[in-house]
């Protein structure tokens, strides 16, 4: 007689798989999220993301101009720096570089276990069953959108000679940010730049994935979802308000 279907039972198509589940994520999302729901899994994509998001920070940090970049925040503040304190502030730019490179070695799950920990708490105040171990290994999975364009700005990147930093949000174009000015306007720029392709597509995912490990209906886990990115966009709307 044949084994009756359990959660634990391998996915078909390769689902429980690392591999499987980084491609499934994207071209087969109910499938693999109701693998990932019943045997929650994150490491892979976590240590991926963390590992393109120090790859690119370097790329941009061995590239970029100081001198070029300061005095150009400089103008725009209407401050004026000799030749001198512009080589002494590049240099020390230079000199510290390697803490940008800790904190976007540090920043991949910082993210993860935040954004997993207020959705764990929402699906917990809604009276939905969820495990935080289930919770982020939907996140983790659901930011393979993130992940695969950190692979296409790298490689951007990669053809240019110098890179200016402050406009790594504008090289892609997934969102309309491009269209603002963020020197002239900061908070429209950083409201434009949050309704981003990627992140709907992330947002997509979260629903689905969450769905599939809570049993809730896909309009509830969306409403708490777009919720809790309503909050975010304010809360840094507010933050780009009070230091500009």
């Amino acid at each position: 007689m044949e084994a009756s279907a359990s959660p634990s039972a391998p996915a078909p198509g390769g689902l429980d798989s690392a591999a499987g589940r980084l491609v499934g994520a994207l071209v087969a999302p109910r499938r693999t999220f109701a693998a990932i729901a019943a045997r929650p899994t994150f490491l892979v994509p976590l240590v991926l993301w963390t590992a393109l998001s120090f790859l690119v920070s370097e790329l941009v940090l061995s590239r970029t101009d100081w001198r070029s970049t300061i005095a150009e925040g400089a103008a725009h503040r209407d401050q004026k720096l000799t030749d001198a304190q512009l080589d002494q502030m590049a240099e020390s730019s230079k000199k510290f570089a390697w803490i940008f490179e800790v904190i976007a070695a540090i920043v991949p799950a910082a993210i993860a276990v935040i954004t997993a920990g207020a959705l764990w708490m929402g699906c917990q105040a809604f009276g939905w069953e969820l495990k935080f171990r289930q919770s982020i290994g939907v996140v983790s999975h659901a930011f393979l959108p993130g992940i695969l364009s950190a692979v296409v700005l790298f490689a951007v990147l990669w053809g240019r000679a110098t890179i200016d930093p402050q406009e790594m949000d504008e090289v892609l174009r997934t969102n309309p940010s491009f269209l603002v000015n963020a020197h002239s306007d900061k908070v429209l720029h950083s409201l434009l730049a949050s309704f981003d392709v990627l992140s709907f597509w992330t947002m997509t995912l979260l629903v689905l994935g969450l769905s599939a490990a809570t049993g809730a209906s896909k309009g509830r886990v969306a409403a708490l979802v777009l919720t809790l990115w309503g909050l975010y966009v304010l809360g840094k709307a507010g933050l780009g308000i009070a230091f500009s």
